[in-house]
């Protein structure tokens, strides 16, 4: 029969039954897994169980109490029961209990099907729905971008390229500049564009359960896994799947991740079965990989495996003529979710904008511009409507007089603080303004009890 055939797992405890089911099932089309209790059955259902047929009325573990099991474990999946013709209150207890659907006994083999079909119908459209929870919105909208700079153009341009082939791509740049829109319009320009875009951020989970949301795990794999789970390795399944800060994936991971890289399959955790993917990978960093790899914390075959074809994005700073697109399409965009009429930036409020020089990028502006919206009077966004930060002018890069005699230990801690002020608390960005590693900003901060 082909794999392709749903799955069906049914448990009677009357052989005759039972085997009667599985002929008529089969002849349907379904691949049918037989059990002689509930507990039995629960232990053939997969992520791949269709549909679940169940006696009411079985011993170790009846109907009833496989079905509180399965809206547990499997929510989600349809399960249909058998009952007698003069135990039609059981039905109605089973249904209430998340039955689909119940059949009674003699059943009819064309009933049957016609019910076992529906149930799974019912089965491909929440698999369908849960595919796009998983990639978070799915493709979306047509994205847009502002590319005003001959910088900005050419990124763009390169990303189109890019878009039509199916090669690994590597993004890099600040914190903030933009790569998740980017890879985005990459997804959305490529052969691969109906397919899910499924973002997972690196640092944003502890180690153990990063390897699970990416590869997903098996029943039991750790203490809390109830049920089998697909990792976003395999909701990304015909799209593409986006790694977010991929510079700060653990050192023991990167194996892993690496096998997909290459053979396009990996195991689920807790798993021994060999599963393949089809999936095209983005990935995005603002950390200098070159220097990780030197401090052993980012494995060089990874590297290259993922810096097939690199696009470095630029900083907003080098590209401020793009400011007054960027905020007429951000301001645009935020009224709009919050029901308002447009708003507009004043000449003055512009230029002190473009004074500054925004370490935070373009995520930064959108937070200033939607800030700034909700409290300015009327339609425009005045200067005194901006954040003081953002009201000055570019910092000087002067070293203030007065330090002298100071302890360099004093002065470091107190670059320390101040820095991570100015960057919203982004290490990363911490590094880049101090000239220094990422592992060397973490040590420091260590030191002087900051962390």
């Amino acid at each position: 029969m082909s794999e392709q055939a749903p799955h069906l797992v049914l448990a009677d405890d009357d052989d005759t039954i039972r085997n009667l089911l599985k002929m008529h099932a089969e002849r349907g089309g379904f691949r049918v897994s037989t059990a002689e209790n509930g507990a039995k059955a629960l232990e053939l259902v997969t992520d791949d169980t269709d549909v679940v047929l169940l006696d009411l009325q079985m011993p170790v573990l009846d109907g009833f109490g496989a079905l509180q099991r399965l809206s547990e474990e499997y929510p989600g999946l349809p399960a249909v029961v058998l009952t007698s013709m003069d135990e039609t209150s059981d039905a109605v207890k089973a249904m209430k209990l998340g039955a689909l659907d119940y059949l009674t006994k003699p059943f009819d083999p064309d009933e049957l099907l016609a019910v076992l079909r529906n149930a799974r119908r019912l089965r491909r459209a929440e698999r369908e729905n849960e595919q796009l929870r998983e990639a978070i919105g799915g493709t979306g909208p047509a994205v847009e971008v502002v590319a005003e700079s001959e910088a900005m153009q050419e990124v763009v341009e390169q990303a189109m390229k890019v878009a039509a082939l199916d090669s690994t791509v590597l993004l890099t740049g600040e914190s903030g500049v933009g790569k998740g829109m980017l890879a985005r319009l990459i997804h959305g320009n490529s052969e691969r564009a109906d397919g899910p875009f499924v973002t997972v951020s690196c640092p944003a989970l502890p180690r153990e359960l990063l390897e699970s949301e990416l590869f997903g795990h098996e029943k039991g794999a750790f203490t809390g896994a109830v049920r089998r789970r697909r990792g976003k390795i395999e909701a990304a399944k015909g799209g593409t799947l986006f790694l977010d800060e991929i510079g700060d994936l653990p050192i023991d991971l990167q194996p892993k991740l690496l096998s997909v890289l290459q053979d396009r399959e990996f195991q689920r955790l807790g798993g021994e079965e060999t599963l393949k993917v089809d999936v095209r990978i983005i990935a995005a960093t603002n950390l200098d990989l070159d220097q990780r790899m030197k401090e052993g914390q980012f494995r060089e075959d990874l590297y290259y495996r993922l810096s097939v074809i690199p696009i470095e994005v630029p900083p907003l700073r080098d590209r401020l003529e793009e400011l007054r697109g960027l905020s007429a399409s951000m301001l645009k965009r935020i009224t709009k979710q919050g029901g308002r009429k447009n708003v507009k930036l004043s000449k003055e409020a512009t230029a002190a904008m473009e004074a500054y020089d925004w370490p935070g990028n373009v995520r930064q502006l959108e937070n200033v511009l939607e800030r700034s919206a909700a409290f300015c009077d009327g339609s425009v966004i005045e200067k005194k409507d901006l954040p003081e930060t953002v009201r000055g002018s570019k910092p000087s890069g002067r070293v203030p007089a007065g330090i002298g005699g100071i302890p360099l230990s004093d002065l470091e801690r107190e670059s320390l603080i101040q820095t991570l002020k100015l960057c919203n608390g982004n290490k990363a960005e911490t590094a880049r303004r101090l000239e220094v590693t990422e592992k060397s900003v973490y040590n420091k901060l260590k030191r002087h009890g900051l962390m």
